[in-house]
């Protein structure tokens, strides 16, 4: 196919002659003395540098591909940094007949010994192929004679015809700090890409500028035309950037380090602009026409009526029949990939192996519903760990994650059948991830799950009384639906036995527990209740006994350590944990000294501690409530959260002092 382009030739000079890009000088001896920064740490490395240059070359197809070259080098402190940086991985997209390739593998090793200055090459027999996975593929090479001390320098470059997505430049290590990174970027005018920016840190360089290259382009057939076009030029630097340092409630630190992404927006072949998957809209025009998603759901497949029958086994309504195709599914079939939205093959393929992707599991959901005629829509999303889903414009890379919308009797239900201990209408806390995506025919839209929107409600309630075998007393805890959720898998993993012998070993010798169990593991709509009776270890006949009322429960240490924070506090859920603790005085016993009942705000609304203590008719009675209010905080929020929780782990750790009376 020949294909006409007729871009503006307005070259004010050649950009591919204005070099920008850092060009690395030889290893020298000077290189191995200590580094001073104001990054430089103990995490094992230093990057001195992380060099990236994208630019495009014409191919034999009559459009563009692109060429990304990679240089870096990297200083190995110790033995900790062996395995993440002397051993590179390239990822390539290979489909069936037109695969992006790896090319000018360059590795060396630089030691310093005896004052000299001594290099190992990577042969290229060492870069292999470690795995495929679908249609990717993952090279692979290891820098040889790495030890402490030593100073690895690579290069490569990747050729690709996949101009949808540029590949995305990280600045900021998620280990190590970098002393600099830098990515130049040169665009044909054939090609308009929406550049996102995210990250906290200061670009040392950061502008554009517009130039002009020559292209040469296939006609498909053999033949070619040279064809000039403008240019626009991005160059970033950032230096001296510091590692990002995963904290504690962090869903995705890809979410928050110093990166640049790209996404194709349109194309203009010469005579008219065609636009890329700019809008939602269009992205879910795409997703519905693709036979490997959207139109596989309404294709008469006898496989998919026959499972029907054998789901639904008599009449009811439209809930009950849902509810019977939704169990199962859960119940007869195995998710093994719970990171691709798509079909793998056919519908009647995974029928007929009873298991495959998320993809596979619910869009065969969903088939199944419209089957007995409900609405029944694929949502895609991007779960927690993979980073935010833009509600502004589709990245489709991102999305890793599908379920179903159906409506019965007028009410929305999001379902998940790749989860089979989750209950009918419920879905796993890591797809409270923000904004998805409904793709419909009819009502497609925006639908947004926040963490805030989930809540989690804990009720623990332990009775201790004296009996004539000694201090005994009974454990109750009911679970809200995550947690219940969590435990009915790791029960299901681990068994009841062990569940319990683990409850034991916390214990240690002060508390032995017996007759427990847990109620309504095999009722995933239903909360979990977990019990057990427990006998206190004998004391000794002291004048005084000292007795934390937390019994299995309560905070012990305070989760926000860290004296400052720079990235938001990201909870699973809106949780509220109560404890009520009520305890027969012993005979022979008074109450000495009991805690202050005592009340803490967070922020005004979005939190409270209370701990309500107090003695009646023989009895100890306590009652504690930890509620939050919301999931998501900001980091300014971040000294006040600390204060709050440190306030609960302090009042938690009081002790009850009971003294002996004497006659």
């Amino acid at each position: 196919m020949t294909m006409f382009l007729l871009f503006s030739v307005c070259v004010a000079r050649c950009l591919a002659q204005d070099k920008h890009v850092r060009e690395l000088s030889p290893v020298r001896a000077a290189d191995f003395a200590p580094i001073s920064s104001p990054v430089s740490d103990s995490s094992g490395a230093i990057i001195l540098a992380d060099i990236g240059e994208v630019r495009f070359v014409g191919n034999e197809q009559g459009w563009f591909s692109y060429v990304f070259q990679r240089h870096r080098r990297v200083k190995i402190l110790n033995k900790k940094a062996f395995d993440d940086l002397a051993t590179v991985d390239v990822e390539l997209y290979r489909p069936l007949g037109n695969s992006e390739r790896l090319d000018k593998v360059s590795a060396s090793t630089y030691n310093l010994e005896n004052g000299q200055v001594t290099e190992v090459k990577l042969e290229k027999k060492d870069v292999f192929e470690d795995r495929q996975r679908g249609d990717w593929t993952q090279m692979r090479f290891t820098l040889p004679g790495v030890r402490e001390g030593s100073i690895i320098d690579y290069s490569y470059t990747i050729n690709s015809p996949y101009v949808e997505f540029l590949p995305t430049w990280q600045f900021q290590s998620e280990r190590y700090p970098c002393l600099w990174s830098e990515l130049m970027v040169e665009i044909p005018q054939a090609l308009f890409y929406t550049v996102v920016k995210q990250g906290i840190h200061r670009y040392a360089v950061d502008k554009g500028d517009v130039g002009g290259g020559s292209y040469t382009l296939g006609d498909g057939h053999g033949g070619s035309m040279a064809v000039d076009a403008t240019v626009t030029k991005h160059h970033w630097v950032m230096t001296d950037i510091p590692a990002f340092h995963s904290e504690e409630f962090l869903f995705c630190p890809d979410n928050y380090v110093d990166k640049i992404d790209f996404q194709l927006a349109k194309t203009y072949d010469g005579q008219e602009y065609h636009d890329h998957y700019n809008s939602w809209k269009q992205a879910t025009e795409q997703l519905m026409g693709k036979s490997n998603f959207g139109a596989a759901l309404d294709g008469d497949d006898e496989a998919v009526g026959d499972c029907v029958n054998k789901a639904v086994a008599g009449g009811g309504d439209f809930a009950a029949q849902a509810r019977e195709i939704y169990y199962y599914l859960t119940g007869n079939f195995t998710c093994d990939n719970h990171s691709n939205i798509f079909i793998t093959s056919r519908l009647r393929d995974v029928i007929r192996k009873r298991s495959g992707t998320v993809g596979d599991i619910n869009l065969l959901l969903a088939a199944m519903l419209r089957k007995i005629g409900l609405k029944a829509d694929p949502v895609v999303l991007t779960t927690r760990e993979h980073g935010f889903n833009l509600a502004t414009y589709p990245v489709l890379e991102r999305l890793d994650y599908v379920i179903v919308r159906t409506v019965i009797h007028g009410n929305v239900i999001y379902l998940d059948a790749a989860h089979p201990k989750l209950g009918f209408g419920q879905l796993d806390e890591d797809c409270y991830n923000g904004h998805a995506r409904i793709i419909s025919k009819t009502d497609s839209g925006s639908v947004y799950f926040e963490s805030d929107s989930l809540r989690e409600r804990k009720a623990t309630v332990v009775f201790v009384s004296t009996t004539d075998k000694g201090v005994e007393g009974t454990w109750t805890s009911t679970l809200g639906a995550q947690e219940s959720y969590q435990l009915r898998e790791h029960v299901s993993d681990q068994g009841e036995k062990a569940f319990f012998k683990n409850i034991q070993t916390q214990y240690g010798d002060d508390i032995t527990i017996f007759d427990g169990g847990i109620d309504s593991l095999d009722q995933p709509e239903k909360p979990v209740t977990v019990h057990y009776t427990f006998k206190l270890r004998p004391g000794e006949d002291n004048a005084k006994v000292y007795l934390n009322p937390f019994i299995g429960a309560g905070l012990r240490t305070n989760p926000f350590g860290a004296a400052e924070r720079k990235y938001p506090i990201e909870m699973p859920y809106v949780r509220e944990d109560l404890y009520v603790f009520t305890m027969q005085i012993p005979d022979g016993y008074a109450v000495e000294d009991l805690p202050k009942s005592a009340r803490a705000m967070l922020n005004g609304q979005d939190g409270v501690f209370e701990y309500l203590i107090g003695v009646q008719e023989g009895m100890i009675q306590l009652r504690c409530r930890l509620k939050l209010n919301k999931a998501i905080f900001g980091p300014e929020d971040y000294g006040s959260l600390r204060d709050f929780y440190a306030f609960a782990v302090q009042k938690e750790a009081e002790e009850i002092v009971l003294k002996k009376i004497t006659n």
